[in-house]
């Protein structure tokens, strides 16, 4: 039972890193950086993978893997705010170089 547990919980929270994922990637223009792009693409790919471990009969997650997936999410909606009115200036253009 304890199995079904995590690997329902791994599939919501994997759903939502897809949801966080999409909403950001429509919300890229021209003027964000291709790597940017490519990492929120490559980030909703492997969290669609590992929704469906159980499904694939790669067997079913650990609470590890929800712990992952769980800190994954929070990260995502940590950096939130970033993200009210766009793509924040940080990931539109390169850092300036140091002086040294």
């Amino acid at each position: 039972m304890s199995s079904h547990v995590t690997a329902l919980l791994n599939f919501v929270l994997c759903l939502c890193i897809v949801a966080v994922c999409v909403c950001r990637l429509n919300s890229i223009d021209r003027r964000v950086m291709l790597r940017f792009g490519i990492q929120y693409v490559v980030m909703a790919v492997a969290a669609m993978a590992k929704a469906i471990t159980p499904i694939a009969a790669w067997g079913f997650p650990g609470w590890p893997s929800v712990f992952f997936a769980a800190a994954v999410l929070f990260m995502l909606v940590v950096e939130n705010w970033h993200w009210t009115d766009g793509p924040p200036p940080s990931i539109t253009q390169p850092g300036d170089l140091p002086e040294y």
